[in-house]
């Protein structure tokens, strides 16, 4: 990699990942000589004060250095991936490793991808058209056959990726400001993160519902049995189910 490429090493603070198999919210990656000090710093800025835990790199590595296993651990720990594909994303290496890791885990570990098309459009990634291909015939030159399969790797990532639900930002500049556009990401993952509600154990008023429940099921301990609770929104519903689960598991 030469210069910055792509995301990770620095993130933003949240609440949302208390008690959760997440470490982060969102991995953010990039290219950084496209978007660098404009798109993605706004877009960074804005997920931070939506309280987002967003990790992304700041560091410049030496060209040709592998991606460490802690990055690889971020891309796994992060609940949305965003990936800005810009005109130079395919350029790099780097970039296109990262994109394979994010995808297993769309995969395998429920990971939500959200790509962003900034001044290039889906179909270029793709079918690998335009900058991306012009990427790919320099990656193809001389490549032997550990280079080919990685590329055919690469290859199969960007369809995958390009066939998402997205953010297309290529014509739509013209219409809005960006910062309207950033605003739009952000409020999309913010509805796309569960919302974790701590249950004290000293509610007033509600250990008489939590014992009669309690005694609902322990009259069946040895059956399989189902207990329902029901009642307009907002007398406490959910905070009896919750801790019920605390007592039994």
């Amino acid at each position: 990699m030469a210069s910055r490429t792509c995301s990770s090493g620095r993130s933003s603070s949240s609440s949302y990942n208390s008690n959760s198999k997440w470490r982060y919210d969102v991995f953010l990656s990039f290219r950084g000589e496209d978007t660098p000090k404009n798109f993605t710093d706004h877009l960074y800025s804005a997920l931070d004060r939506g309280n987002i835990n967003t990790f992304r790199d700041d560091e410049k590595l030496p060209r040709g250095e592998e991606i460490s296993p802690q990055l690889l651990k971020s891309i796994e720990g992060s609940r949305i991936a965003i990936i800005v594909f810009s005109k130079t994303f395919a350029d790099s290496k780097w970039c296109l490793d990262e994109l394979v890791k994010i995808m297993e885990c769309e995969k395998e570990k429920g990971q939500k991808v959200f790509p962003i098309f900034y001044g290039v459009e889906p179909s270029e990634v793709r079918n690998q058209t335009g900058s991306y291909g012009e990427a790919f015939k320099i990656h193809q030159t001389n490549a032997d056959e550990e280079k080919k399969k990685k590329i055919e790797e690469w290859k199969a990532a960007l369809r995958k990726a390009s066939k998402l639900s997205g953010f297309p930002l290529q014509n739509r500049l013209s219409k809005r400001y960006e910062s309207k556009f950033i605003e739009e990401i952000v409020g999309e993952i913010r509805r796309s993160i569960p919302k974790l509600v701590h249950v004290g154990d000293k509610i007033v008023g509600i250990d008489e519902n939590v014992k009669q429940v309690k005694l609902l099921i322990d009259a069946k301990s040895n059956e399989v049995s189902m207990v329902g609770i029901y009642g307009i929104g907002g007398i406490g519903k959910t905070t009896i189910a919750k801790l019920q689960k605390k007592t039994y598991l």
